[in-house]
């Protein structure tokens, strides 16, 4: 045997340690390309940042008060039965068509098939069916909204049967928010910083009040295809300094900019604006019971003469305009050519020296929440001195808030914050307002019984003036989104950003 002979390793030694070596790394590497692999098909398209500035405290949508949560996750990451289109119309969504019986009486909405979760579970009629109990037992958040179901069955996987009370033309409106959210019944998650949803995104990650990170949905099989691989929300308190971010290219977009941040935008350069129409309005709603000087006809003209909406609005630099009436243009109720009790401060002045100061204790209280700012509390009652009718002016926080005017109604006149469909509220006579008029509540039952859209929209709007006439409140202003973008950012929607943001059909191009 020769030296290189006893030296030269044995074949079967060398292939064993070559194995050995290639298990080692593939043992290193393929984690990272599975991760890579799952990150590349969350990423196609690329990833849009968009600047916002009502962060949410919480990411659970069944809870979680305020537009914030809505904003970010209802169309995105949870679906809900019925949707609604940039005007405010309902538009199938997880329900791909409904009709409704001759009487009004019944709703059958039948399920787009294919539906899961994120966790691939199937979004099916017991899905449907356990969310809707759930929402009423659970008191989530809209579940008033289900108030008049009488019974729901599901007599197929794709097929959903509600029966009501009495005939209501508004449900697919309220399917369309979150009494008509779909929740996974095998969902194990922390909602406050995951999701459970069924919508074209799933939350990837929240830094709460700073940051939510929203990746493409492996499971959806819904209409509204993600364009984008990656959504992510940016969050700045009035959103200072996010239309300079845009220019800089930091932010793809911001929505609903602040009333300064709007005005700062105005002088810039550098992308593509646009003023939407939102459906909350801001009310001035007056205390009707029978022991309020509110309750007196004339005293409310007088108030609503008195009071200058256009000037109120002209200060928001564009994200309120005035009102002429209970509601605003993305209502179906909505009559442009309706336009009572335009500002005159000497009728104003006129009705109200009908009635002695005396008569309400020497003046009027507005007692408002002050997160809506000390500045409207003010101009209100500049304005109404100017027609001879004193105004004492206390902002509260929340808490107190809520027990002085919504539990107590110790109150002459408070600003709320309304939106189209809370014109309902006027109709009941134990809601915030104390308005208790036989004539208007006629009207809407009349409107909610109607048989076609058609009806329901000419009944409407018969309720909606009405209401004008009568002057419950005074309707001050509805709430304009202001919204910067990019020049190549497409798909962003101008109206309602304040409470939906249609974040998969976002498109970078």
């Amino acid at each position: 045997m020769t030296q290189e002979s006893r030296t030269r390793p044995k074949p079967g030694l060398v292939f064993l340690i070559a194995l050995l070596a290639l298990s080692l790394v593939a043992a290193l590497i393929w984690p990272l390309l599975n991760r890579w692999e799952n990150r590349s098909e969350a990423d196609r398209g690329g990833t849009v940042r968009i600047g916002a500035r009502q962060a949410p405290a919480s990411l659970d949508i069944r809870t979680e008060e305020g537009q914030g949560v809505t904003q970010a996750l209802l169309g995105n990451v949870y679906q809900t039965l019925v949707g609604l289109d940039a005007q405010g119309k309902p538009v199938p969504d997880a329900a791909e068509q409904w009709d409704a019986s001759a009487d009004g009486l019944t709703y059958t909405f039948h399920l787009r098939p294919g539906g899961e979760f994120e966790d691939g579970s199937p979004l099916d009629s017991n899905a449907v069916l356990w969310s809707l109990q759930q929402t009423v037992q659970n008191k989530y958040v809209g579940y008033q909204d289900l108030d008049n179901l009488a019974r729901v069955t599901n007599p197929a996987a794709d097929r959903l049967v509600l029966e009501l009370k009495s005939p209501d033309a508004r449900l697919p409106y309220l399917l369309a928010g979150r009494a008509g959210i779909i929740y996974n019944r095998g969902a194990r998650v922390n909602y406050a910083t995951q999701s459970a949803g069924s919508g074209p995104y799933a939350v990837d990650e929240y830094r709460n009040g700073e940051e939510l990170t929203l990746r493409r949905s492996k499971t959806y099989h819904g209409p509204h295809k993600a364009a984008m691989g990656t959504v992510i929300l940016s969050y700045q308190a009035d959103s200072k300094g996010q239309a300079q971010q845009v220019a800089d290219g930091r932010l793809d977009a911001a929505v609903d900019l602040g009333a300064q941040e709007a005005g700062a935008a105005r002088n810039m350069k550098g992308f593509a604006s646009s003023t939407g129409v939102s459906r909350n309005n801001l009310v001035l709603a007056f205390n009707n019971s029978k022991t309020s000087i509110l309750s007196d006809q004339r005293f409310k003209e007088a108030v609503r003469y008195g009071v200058d909406r256009p000037a109120i609005a002209a200060g928001s630099n564009g994200t309120a305009k005035a009102l002429n009436g209970p509601v605003n243009e993305l209502s179906v109720g909505y009559d442009g050519s309706y336009a009572p009790y335009q500002h005159d401060a000497n009728k104003a002045r006129s009705l109200a020296a009908y009635f002695n100061p005396s008569y309400y204790h020497g003046h009027l209280r507005l007692v408002y929440d002050k997160g809506l700012g000390d500045d409207i509390g003010q101009q209100i009652r500049g304005q109404l001195a100017a027609a001879g009718i004193p105004v004492e002016v206390s902002a509260l926080d929340q808490t107190a808030f809520q027990d002085q005017v919504v539990s107590k109604h110790d109150y002459e006149l408070t600003l709320l914050t309304m939106t189209n469909d809370d014109i309902a509220r006027f109709a009941d006579p134990n809601s915030v307002m104390l308005f208790d008029d036989t004539e208007c509540q006629q009207l809407f039952q009349l409107a909610t019984a109607a048989k076609t859209d058609q009806e329901y929209t000419d009944r409407l709007k018969q309720y909606v003036r009405s209401l004008g006439d009568k002057s419950p409140s005074d309707w001050l202003s509805a709430r304009t989104p202001v919204n910067v973008r990019a020049f190549r950012l497409k798909g962003l929607d101008q109206n309602m950003t304040d409470e939906r943001l249609a974040a998969w059909q976002l498109d970078r191009g």
